[in-house]
């Protein structure tokens, strides 16, 4: 088999999406029965060796080209930067690598499109589909974001001739919103890196100590600050626990800055001021690792997700979960959490202090994430995207 990728979901900061290409990457570079993995940002190319170097963050991403040198530069990529022009610039992006695509289909790769909107192809494609929430939600999305996958996803969905999706859940909402065979589609779970596990309390020591909080001693959350994450609700039930409880289990929101998060901002303010909310932002993963490992619950009441990858990284890291009752949430955790109605600031303030007040339900929680966690592998999800390739290429 031969594979060709898009790999502009690799450029810097990486997204959930960028890390998804990446384990797919390294684990089918190691595959026997895979003859080649190339990909394209712009109009480069990058195999073997080049590949790893980008992967690896040891070389940059390539630029548009048009960027000037100097000032110019520096407004060039603010500009780049600004969701108005997306759509200007992905059909840069499509311009630029036309002739590659087309050499590669002739040689007979099989393109598969991690990021939702596959680029044209004569050759067979694979689109991964992570989520609907433009559809379902779309008042969580900025407006070009929305209108940018209502104009490409019916094109991709009809180029594809298979397409991933990351949960079931997500395999119906597709159903019903597109006319897109059911046969097409093929559910492939997503892995959990391995590096979520959990850790000695001594390795853990420094970064807790860097940040004023104890093992065992707060509720962590870790998502990009934005409504679709539910935290104005988390923060409300949060404040609603006595004040005794909030101070010896501080909740920690650990995240990207995100957007339409003022009325967030304004609410923990006073509990941020008082140390009984931390906000660092983002944080190295070598931090969060140890974050997720140390937290006494883990707590994630997202209103929409196509997989719910934070959950199943919580429970791979020992650590009991509270998260939602919708989308695909309870498919991924599989009974291994407590689920409460997310809507209700009532029900996840009572899940809340259930689960710091039970180290008995805590431990077992923990114990039952440990073995649902164990079911979701990299290796399962490579295998099982290898048979979608392999039936594309025979």
């Amino acid at each position: 088999m031969k594979l060709l990728f898009d790999l502009n979901s690799l450029r810097p900061p990486r997204s959930g999406i960028g890390y998804y290409t990446q384990h797919l990457l390294e684990g089918l570079r190691a595959r026997s029965d895979v003859e080649d993995v190339a990909g394209w940002m712009v109009s480069e190319i990058f195999q073997g060796e080049k590949l790893s170097r980008l992967m690896d963050g040891e070389i940059a991403a390539p630029v548009m080209p048009g960027a000037a040198n100097g000032g110019s530069s520096s407004l060039m990529g603010s500009l780049r930067r600004l969701p108005v022009l997306q759509p200007l610039r992905t059909a840069m992006h499509r311009r630029a690598s036309r002739e590659l695509r087309d050499d590669f289909a002739t040689r007979g790769y099989v393109y598969h499109e991690t990021n939702f909107i596959a680029s044209q192809y004569r050759g067979p494609t694979v689109v991964t589909i992570h989520d609907l929430s433009h559809r379902r939600h779309p008042e969580f999305h900025q407006k070009v974001a929305v209108d940018h996958l209502d104009r490409g996803l019916p094109r991709t969905l009809k180029q594809a001739r298979t397409i991933i999706v990351d949960s079931e859940y997500t395999k119906k909402e597709l159903l019903a919103l597109y006319d897109v065979p059911e046969h097409k589609v093929v559910t492939i779970y997503l892995g959990v890196d391995a590096s979520f596990r959990p850790y000695p309390v001594p390795e853990c020591a420094p970064t807790l100590e860097r940040l004023g909080l104890r093992h065992g001693g707060f509720v962590l959350s870790v998502c990009t600050l934005q409504p679709r994450k539910n935290l104005a609700r988390l923060v409300e039930a949060f404040g609603r626990l006595p004040t005794s409880v909030r101070r010896e289990f501080p909740l920690v929101l650990i995240g990207a800055d995100g957007w339409k998060n003022s009325e967030l901002l304004s609410l923990v303010e006073p509990m941020v001021a008082a140390r009984e909310i931390v906000v660092p932002g983002y944080l190295p993963r070598a931090d969060l690792l140890h974050l997720y490992a140390s937290a006494t619950v883990f707590a994630y009441p997202s209103l929409y997700e196509g997989f719910g990858l934070p959950v199943a990284e919580a429970m791979a890291s020992g650590t009991p979960v509270l998260t939602s009752n919708v989308t695909s949430i309870p498919e991924v955790a599989g009974g291994a959490a407590l689920e409460v109605d997310p809507l209700s600031v009532d029900a996840i303030t009572e899940g809340l202090e259930t689960l710091l007040n039970d180290a008995s339900l805590r431990a077992e929680l923990a114990a039952k994430g440990l073995r649902r966690a164990a079911e979701l592998t990299w290796d399962s999800t490579i295998q099982q995207t290898c048979d979608v390739y392999r039936a594309l290429a025979s």
